[in-house]
Order: C-alpha cells, then sequence, then structure tokens
C-alpha cells in the first residue's frame, strides 16, 4: 500500500462513521451532517454521535443530532477550523452541548504509517509475534492498552518483548473496522525509555499491513510520551476527533475526582436555568430603546423581559436580558437593591460582551442598584 492509499481508506471509513462522503474531508469549506448508526462503523464507536468534530487539515466534518445541526454550523463557521478544537472557542460548545445533557468528552490526535519511514525497528530484549490463541492470561490491567478485555473477539495481533520469560512490554492491534487495526502499547515502567515501544509498535504496523490491513494509532496531543512513540515508529498525524458524551459519563471519568464533583454542582446550577428558561415563555415588555416607566433617564441598552409563570423577589417573573447571539445562557447578573432591600438574578440570553457590558454599568449606574457579572465558564 502506499501512502495514498493509506489515506484513501481511512477517508472511506471515516465517511462510513460519519454518514457523509469521502470527498468531504478534503473540500475547502466545512460539512455537517446528520450522524446515524452504521453495522460497518468502527466497532467501539457509540453511535449516532451527538456531535463528533473531524478534521483532516483542510476543513471541518461534523456529524451531529438533529438537535445541534444549526449551532454546530454556525460554530465551525470560520477560516481557522483548527481553532474550533481550542479553548476558548470550546467553551461556547460545551455551553449549547449541557442543555442537552452531553459535554466534550475525547479530543485525540490519529495517526497513520508513513510507508517511507516504516521499518520493523529492533529491540534489546527478545520479541515474540503472538495469535489470539496466545492472549489469554493476559487481560490484565498492565496490558490494558494493548489488549482490550471488553472487547477480546476483536484483538488480532500482538508483538511482546521478554525479559527472559517475563513479558515486559506488548503492542497489541484490534480490528476496529475491516480494512483498519488500531494499536495500542504498553511497557512496565521499569523498562520504559529503552526503544521498547517503539521497536513493538513498528514491528506490529509492518505485521497489520502484511495482512493487507491499515494499521492506526491514537493519543491525546498532550501525552508527548505517546507522541513521540507514534514518529518513532513510523506514524505521521493523519486527523483530529472531538467527540461529545453524556455529561454524566464525561464527570464519571474525570481523574480529579473532587474537581468533577464541583463541576458537576456548577454545571446542575446551569442546567436548571438552561430547563427552566426552556420551558417558559420569554416576554420582552421594555425593548432595547425603551425607557424605564418610572426613571424616564433610564433607557434599556437590550431587549428586557422576564420569564412567563415563574416568581422572583419582586413578586414578577424572573427577569431576563436577551441579546443579539441565540439562545444560548452563559452568564447571570445578581443585583441587591439597598432601597427596596432585596436581591435578585437577572439571566443574560444570548448576550455579546459588549451586551454584557452594558447591561452590567446599567445594574450600577443607580445610588441604590448594585449588581456582579458571573460567568458560565467561571
Amino acid at each position: 500500500m502506499t501512502n495514498t492509499d493509506i489515506l484513501r481508506i481511512a477517508m472511506e471509513q471515516h465517511a462510513v462513521d460519519a454518514n457523509c462522503s469521502p470527498d468531504d474531508f478534503t473540500r475547502a469549506d466545512n460539512v455537517v451532517v446528520i450522524s446515524k448508526p452504521s453495522e460497518d462503523a468502527r466497532r467501539y464507536l457509540d453511535l449516532p454521535f451527538f456531535c463528533e468534530l473531524i478534521t483532516y487539515g483542510s476543513n471541518i466534518v461534523a456529524s451531529v443530532d438533529e438537535r445541534v445541526y444549526e449551532f454546530v454550523k454556525r460554530y465551525i463557521d470560520t477560516e481557522y477550523p483548527h481553532e474550533c478544537f481550542e479553548t476558548p472557542q470550546i467553551h461556547h460548545l460545551t455551553n449549547e452541548l449541557v442543555k442537552y445533557g452531553f459535554m466534550p468528552g475525547y479530543q485525540a490526535e490519529y495517526w497513520l504509517p508513513d510507508v517511507a519511514a516504516l521499518q520493523a525497528l529492533p529491540c534489546r530484549y527478545e520479541t515474540r509475534l503472538l495469535e489470539r490463541g496466545d492472549f489469554e492470561g493476559l487481560y490484565l490491567p498492565e496490558w490494558s492498552n494493548a489488549l482490550c478485555e471488553n472487547r477480546r473477539h476483536i484483538d488480532m495481533l500482538s508483538v511482546g518483548a521478554y525479559d527472559g520469560d517475563k513479558l515486559i512490554g506488548l503492542s497489541g492491534c484490534s480490528a476496529d473496522c475491516d480494512a483498519m487495526w488500531q494499536i495500542g502499547i504498553d511497557v512496565l515502567p521499569e523498562y520504559r525509555r529503552q526503544g521498547i515501544a517503539a521497536a513493538l509498535t513498528s514491528q506490529l504496523a509492518v505485521e497489520v499491513i502484511k495482512r493487507e490491513k491499515v494499521p492506526f494509532y491514537c493519543c491525546s496531543w498532550s501525552n508527548l510520551g505517546s507522541v513521540r512513540n507514534a514518529i518513532k515508529s513510523g506514524f505521521r498525524p493523519a486527523w483530529i476527533e472531538h467527540t461529545a458524551i453524556e455529561k454524566e459519563k464525561a464527570l464519571e471519568w474525570n481523574v480529579n475526582k473532587h474537581f468533577s464533583k464541583q463541576i458537576k454542582v456548577e454545571d446542575d446550577f446551569w442546567s436548571a436555568l438552561d430547563k427552566l428558561t426552556a420551558e417558559s415563555k420569554i416576554v420582552i415588555d421594555r425593548p432595547k430603546g425603551s425607557r424605564h416607566p418610572k426613571y424616564p433617564n433610564l433607557i434599556y441598552p437590550v431587549d428586557y423581559g422576564y420569564l412567563e409563570n415563574t416568581t422572583s423577589m419582586d413578586g414578577g417573573g424572573i427577569d431576563v436580558w436577551r441579546g443579539t447571539e441565540g439562545d444560548h445562557i452563559d452568564a447571570i447578573i445578581c443585583t441587591v437593591d439597598l432601597f427596596k432591600k432585596d436581591s435578585e438574578i437577572k439571566i443574560l440570553i444570548g448576550c455579546n460582551e459588549v451586551e454584557k457590558k452594558l447591561v452590567l454599568n446599567t445594574h450600577n449606574n443607580g445610588k441604590y442598584m448594585k449588581g456582579i457579572l458571573i460567568r458560565r465558564d467561571s
């Protein structure tokens, strides 16, 4: 296989996964499609996607649930597609996804072999090619990247490194789809930094190609050890995926459990505001440019109203400021009125930065009214 063949096979498989055309990945413009399940998709994917962003470098292909189709179409409408995978832009995507119980879950870099660079690298320890019948007894925590206990039926080949009779490193591959086998690697901590990982990864990749399958490799771009191993083994960056998953699962997998619990509490608050607003009619009784009925010097800089059939401290509906940037809630203003001796919250819906400042200034111009802005991502 040539590099062109390998890339074509990867894009064809990706088209099945994302419910699009292989040519969509090489277009100059971005593409949004509705995700659908497929029996021929990579076997570990949880289809249909709620929101999956894919780039091979020239554009973004988004495979999404129809509920976020229009939002994602606007989100990726940029001349710099790579920025859609970075902060602070990703916060805007998160704020929309949590409305439906989802959060960004995975962001990974995928690698394909460069046939001009790929070769079976030598290892200072004995290496052995292992077939499926040799895997019994190897489904252990130390080999969890090379072999997957939950998907034993698709584990196909492995290359192990041995110090005498002791297995010290293992590279394994799974048949995640008919044409492509994914490689994972584990090396015992005391044997690392000796080139064992690259030797096993490259040897296994060569064996996979001999079987007319495309080996591919995945890692987080912040995992520099894994990135270096991919490069040394003859792999090159091919595409990036950003996948949304259920909020509860995303928080459960957070490695910092205390932080995860804190985020869950905060997210529950904002999710409650999303739900309350979505289930209430927004009444704009004081449009932008109108004057306050009692204080004519106060001119509303943004549409102002309330949520119908809700109750606030003053006995009326919960107050809202509605801006020009859609329907997302990314901030509130908490106010204290020294004259009335009460406190309220004001929900900011779709307010851009300029509108936020105008609204905040409105709540701080008077002698008795004071307010602070609390952002969703703070």
